[in-house]
């Protein structure tokens, strides 16, 4: 019995190390776009002179945004994820670990094409320097890299 639970724990062990999760990525790719997102802005009091200064950052890169809606209606702000689009939410109370910044949700598909993005911020940070563009990249579909 014990032999067969150890036996077990090591093939555990070796799947865990050869499998990953679907949306994972080697740290040199990132997921791809297949529609241009349009930005949605989801957040009352959102520094949008800001988040325009993040697009030209990565529009200088290469990367392409098809619109922003800058002060985005409530009809649209209540769905969880909308296809095509990267959305900017105020991060509620506990949504964030303990000196997280911001984080990002993406959704892609199985070949890592972006389906849509979420990023969440806490209010009390975002005038950290290049934290938009850091998280902006990361609904863009980029990974950390080192």
């Amino acid at each position: 019995m014990r032999r067969t639970r150890l036996l077990l724990a090591l093939l555990l062990f070796l799947m865990a190390l050869v499998l990953k999760p679907a949306n994972a990525n080697k740290n040199d790719e990132h997921f791809r776009w297949l529609m241009l997102p349009t930005v949605v802005v989801c957040y009352k009091d959102f520094p949008v002179h800001k988040l325009y200064v993040a697009i030209d950052f990565w529009e200088i890169r290469g990367q392409k945004i098809e619109d922003i809606i800058p002060d985005a209606p409530s009809g649209i702000c209540n769905v969880d994820h909308i296809p095509d689009s990267i959305i900017i939410r105020r991060a509620p109370r506990g949504r964030l670990k303990l000196g997280q910044l911001a984080v990002t949700e993406r959704r892609a598909d199985i070949q890592n094409n972006m389906i849509s993005s979420v990023i969440w911020f806490d209010h009390q940070r975002l005038n950290e320097p290049w934290l938009i563009e850091h998280e902006l990249g990361h609904g863009l579909g980029f990974a950390h890299v080192n």
